[in-house]
């Protein structure tokens, strides 16, 4: 999907530069708009995510936020984690000392970054 994009504005930086006057304002504006997209292509997106837990600890009920930052890398599908909290801080021991929970929480991420970025439902 992002190949397609890439070949398109580079099509339209080509129109565009072909309607400006003389043949050096059309190889200035054409390398300007590579440079430009290939540094578009390799910038993360930063997002932020809210996601609410329950948890049962013994008899009693631990409800909190988990506030996720990240940057996410379109071009390879990387997550890079930027900053965590927690509205609860007995969370943590259930979120981030548990495995499972991790992947779980990463695989959402994934999967509705996938939905978003493509229209694709799983």
């Amino acid at each position: 999907m992002l190949i397609h994009n890439v070949v398109f504005y580079k099509v339209m930086g080509t129109v565009y530069s072909s309607q400006s006057n003389g043949l050096e304002d059309y190889y200035s504006t054409q390398h300007f708009n590579d440079d430009y997209l290939l540094k578009k292509a390799f910038t993360p997106m930063r997002i932020s995510h809210l996601m609410a837990f329950n948890i049962k600890e013994n008899n009693d009920q631990i409800s909190g936020i988990l506030s996720l930052e990240f940057d996410y890398y379109p071009y390879d599908g990387n997550i890079k984690y930027r900053d965590i909290h927690y509205s609860d801080p007995r969370l943590i021991k259930h979120i981030e000392g548990n495995p499972g929970v991790m992947k779980n929480i990463d695989a959402y991420l994934r999967k509705n970054l996938l939905e978003s970025e493509y229209g694709i439902k799983f």
